[in-house]
């Protein structure tokens, strides 16, 4: 884990997060959603000389998977959130840019598959709300959290399939109970911690947790 780097990406007109873990000793690399475009990301690993080895979803609405097509890699995703991806108006994009349907190869996350990198094992958290199969990537002490948790803010539930009872549960049953130190990288906007969103987030300040 120790040898692991982590590049953060802004990119698109909704200022998605992407994330690549790589070595540099390896030169192999994984990707934390594929927003559109991707020409930073691309440039980077190819200035990097990197081998890009697979790409983990954290759900499927179309501002985290845009750039799914420009990539030959095999990608994960939840299968309950696998109907997402070849419908445009449940996906977001009918309303927000040109209608995206992603019909390509993938997997689902798995209980017998093992997800790891460079022998740190990579955890995959279920956590619905945001969207039925929204998941949140845990590698070391980096908690990825796509739509479920932000800095001071939570996903939006106002969508289909959306709830926002879920998403707090999601948060409180399975996030707040990580230490405290735990890094949070979440789809949009700056990182945090799983100790300052549980004493500082205006959305959680009044739950049971």
């Amino acid at each position: 884990m120790d040898e692991l780097k982590l590049k953060t990406f802004v990119v698109g007109s909704l200022a998605n997060n992407a994330y690549l873990v790589f070595s540099e000793k390896t030169k192999d690399a994984f990707l934390i959603d594929a927003p559109y475009p991707s020409t930073k990301i691309k440039r980077f690993i190819q200035k990097k000389g990197l081998s890009l080895e697979f790409i983990t979803l954290t759900h499927a609405h179309y501002d985290h998977v845009g750039s799914l097509e420009d990539f030959d890699q095999t990608f994960y995703v939840h299968k309950e959130d696998e109907f997402l991806l070849t419908d445009s108006k449940l996906n977001g994009s009918a309303f927000f840019s040109t209608p995206l349907l992603i019909d390509k190869p993938h997997q689902f996350y798995d209980s017998k598959v093992k997800l790891s990198f460079e022998g740190s094992k990579i955890d995959v958290i279920h956590t619905p709300g945001h969207t039925p199969g929204g998941v949140c990537l845990k590698i070391g002490n980096w908690l990825f959290t796509g739509d479920t948790l932000f800095y001071r803010s939570v996903g939006r539930t106002d969508m289909p399939y959306a709830s926002s009872e879920k998403l707090i549960s999601s948060i409180e049953k399975k996030l707040f109970v990580l230490d405290e130190q735990t890094i949070v990288y979440p789809g949009h906007g700056p990182e945090s911690t799983i100790g300052q969103e549980k004493a500082e987030n205006p959305f959680l300040l009044n739950t049971s947790w």
